[in-house]
């Protein structure tokens, strides 16, 4: 059995680490980011399985991170689950074709049940 990969992409430090610690503890393999253009030079050397995207992020927000990854990715592109704050999460999702939406603050048992969701 492989271990699922997940990215973490959030701009603040203690969603980062938090998400990173819990998921380890789970079991997955896990890389975080801490915007689109971080996001994106981890996947030139590794490829998750699902991505954790925040969307409100500086440097590079979660829309042109997505766009970034589908135009250089196209057929073969992991998954998005939308983790945001963001208002009217579910247009996003239809937006960005994410697999799901959690909204923050987050319960770390629904992230983890929505990446086996998706996997």
């Amino acid at each position: 059995m492989t271990t699922t990969r997940v990215l973490v992409v959030d701009d603040h430090e203690d969603i980062r680490k938090t998400l990173t610690v819990a998921l380890d503890d789970e079991g997955y393999e896990v890389r975080a980011a801490a915007n689109g253009q971080e996001a994106l030079t981890v996947l030139d050397e590794w490829t998750p399985n699902v991505i954790l995207l925040d969307l409100m992020m500086p440097v590079m927000d979660g829309w042109a991170f997505r766009k970034e990854q589908l135009r250089r990715h196209e057929g073969d592109a992991a998954p998005v689950v939308i983790l945001s704050a963001a208002g009217d999460l579910e247009t996003h999702r239809a937006a960005l074709a994410a697999a799901a939406v959690i909204p923050k603050p987050f319960d770390i048992d629904r992230v983890v049940e929505t990446i086996a969701a998706v996997c």
